[in-house]
């Protein structure tokens, strides 16, 4: 990719048969810094090779610009004015190798540009650029994901670009989950169940599928397009060098936090050093390498959010290393933000799970973690 860096996909949406993307520009990018410095405005080349990006996003292929028609710049796009854009492009096969894209460049008020490409695909397949890596480590990638329509396809088209060592596990959607996941049921592994159980269970049936499958370890990433999926390449980097480590996202915030994530972030980071000694920064963050081999079969008890928080604990006390690893986050404006944690009922169950666990570390917590120390120092 020539622009990787030069906008970001926040948002995909299908409208009959036009797609539509939700852009942010990177106002910051050396191609506007080179060209027109103090006053960006994105070059008429750069728009195209947007589009083209796009259709490579979509398409998970390769191509080149066979042509370039009907172009209409309407309107300057500059990032500091309109720091993010909508793409909407529509989709129709000419020949086997040759895809034509028609694309609309606009936001709520202005149409920046309409242009039609020819695209050719690339023949040769591109394996995925963490394959062999992750096939030494047998690990997978376990995507648990429940109403996230509007992202779970940007998720997995990115997560598909790094390993093809995929399984998804649909916990009881009720949107258009089901719809997205069979067409990339050619690429995955999937787990679909008709009731919503919460991500402690579906984190579960991903273990034991990963399991059944051969792996010794998974990386779970969320499906809310909050987390980045080039960030796998660290988990694998520290996993290659620290076998049998717990490892766990600790977040760099690329906007502005939501309030409540705050206070529930640090009231779960308080509640972990008190029931472990240990201290993170971040314990409610969901990209993690869970080392299955080392776990030896441990399943959460609970079923739903507090389970991430339980397997943490539980793996400390049972003598696993743990380590952060830094990792961008995004948080979408309200309005487009999607969650699923319900803020009296879940703050009850993950409360109830702290009392529980403040009263199993003195028996049993605290006094397991020193046993092992006692023993590897003597």
């Amino acid at each position: 990719m020539l622009l990787n860096d030069f906008f970001t996909i926040k948002e995909i949406t299908e409208n009959e048969n036009e797609w539509v993307y939700c852009l942010a520009l990177n106002a910051e990018h050396i191609i506007y810094q080179a060209h027109f410095q103090g006053n960006p405005v994105t070059p008429g080349a750069c728009i195209i090779q947007m589009v083209k990006e796009l259709a490579q996003d979509y398409h998970s292929t390769s191509f080149f610009i066979r042509s370039v028609k009907n172009v209409k710049f309407l309107c300057v796009i500059n990032p500091l004015e309109q720091p993010e854009i909508n793409a909407h492009l529509t989709f129709k096969t000419v020949e086997k190798n040759l895809l034509a894209v028609s694309a609309i460049l606009d936001n709520e008020k202005t149409v920046f540009c309409k242009l039609n490409l020819v695209l050719e695909s690339i023949s040769i397949a591109q394996k995925p650029i963490l394959q062999d890596r992750m096939n030494k480590l047998q690990l997978c990638v376990v995507i648990p994901t429940y109403n996230n329509e509007k992202t779970l396809a940007k998720v997995l088209k990115d997560v598909l670009k790094y390993t093809s060592s995929v399984i998804v596990v649909n916990d009881g959607a009720t949107d258009r989950t089901s719809e997205i996941l069979e067409r990339f049921a050619h690429k995955i592994e999937i787990i679909t169940y008709s009731k919503n159980k919460g991500k402690g269970h579906a984190l579960r049936c991903g273990f034991n599928c990963a399991e059944a499958w051969g792996y010794k370890a998974v990386i779970t990433i969320d499906s809310d397009g909050q987390l980045f999926a080039n960030d796998i390449e660290a988990f694998v980097r520290l996993a290659e060098s620290n076998p049998d480590v717990y490892l766990i996202g600790q977040r760099i915030i690329e906007g502005r936090i939501p309030r409540g994530n705050n206070f529930a972030n640090k009231f779960s980071n308080f509640w972990f050093t008190v029931q472990t000694g240990l201290r993170l920064q971040d314990t409610q963050n969901g990209f993690r390498l869970y080392p299955l081999a080392a776990m030896k079969g441990m399943r959460p008890f609970s079923s739903r959010f507090e389970a991430e928080l339980e397997m943490l604990v539980r793996s400390a006390w049972k003598g696993i290393s743990i380590r952060p690893v830094p990792v961008r986050m995004y948080y979408a404006p309200r309005g487009i933000q999607v969650s699923h944690f319900r803020p009296v009922i879940d703050f009850l169950r993950i409360s109830l799970l702290n009392t529980c666990f403040v009263f199993l570390a003195i028996i049993y917590g605290y006094p397991s973690m020193l046993c092992r120390k006692l023993f590897k120092n003597s």
